[in-house]
């Protein structure tokens, strides 16, 4: 069996969900069903952990269930990466600020959801939101737990457009990313739980990449 089961947290091509029960945060209040609308400014609160996790979960109905798009949000065709598996992406016909900086785009990854900074803005917003750097080698990645205990946790972390051809060997582009994604990871797990899957995450690439070759070249 291909060992292809990394956390949520961690931001590489190939994840799998961490186990547990949604959780109601402090002053959060569960959303009632037949009540939620999704609105701009909800998008803005998931991205900065803001929002209790129901929220993620309602909006998550309302754009991949079949249910109407709201008028003031598309989704993109082309968002430039196309090697990040189960990356959605949408536009915003107004801007709404997140972390400070106003943006018009906003994507969702498995439990992250996230806007795409420049790299150095993106810096500049790991240093203003006291994110720590993790201890991961294969790609670059900070986080923050609201809740040491349970998350969720703020996070950045570069573009995995080509993780699949890092498990498989090849050289990582060098230089720093053009880019980063910063936004929030729903995920119910601890910083610990975080540390531990982050302390593997290279060793398990390696591990997937191996994997992957020994079928490709088991195929006819």
């Amino acid at each position: 069996m291909m060992k292809l089961c990394l956390s949520t947290f961690i931001a590489l091509a190939f994840v799998c969900q961490l186990t547990g029960n949604g959780i109601a945060y402090a002053e959060d209040q569960p959303v009632e069903q037949g009540t939620f609308e999704l609105a701009p400014e909800i998008l803005a609160a998931l991205a900065e952990c803001r929002a209790p996790r129901d929220v993620l979960g309602e909006t998550g109905m309302a754009l991949f269930t079949g249910s109407a798009i709201p008028e003031w949000l598309a989704p993109v065709d082309d968002d430039g990466h196309d090697g990040m598996m189960g990356l959605e992406t949408f536009d915003l016909k107004t801007p709404i600020t997140v972390f400070g900086a106003p943006t018009t785009r906003i994507a969702f990854l498995q439990e992250w959801v996230v806007t795409e900074q420049t790299y150095d803005a993106a810096l500049e917003t790991i240093r203003k939101q006291d994110m720590k750097r993790a201890p991961i080698k294969v790609t670059e990645q900070y986080y923050r737990f609201v809740d040491p205990e349970s998350g969720p946790m703020i996070g950045a972390f570069a573009p995995t457009d080509d993780a699949l051809a890092v498990m498989l060997g090849m050289p990582m582009e060098a230089g720093k990313p053009k880019t980063m994604f910063v936004g929030c990871n729903y995920a119910i797990a601890s910083q610990k739980d975080f540390l531990d899957a982050a302390a593997k995450a290279d060793t398990m690439a390696g591990d997937a990449g191996q994997d992957i070759q020994e079928m490709l070249e088991g195929e006819p």
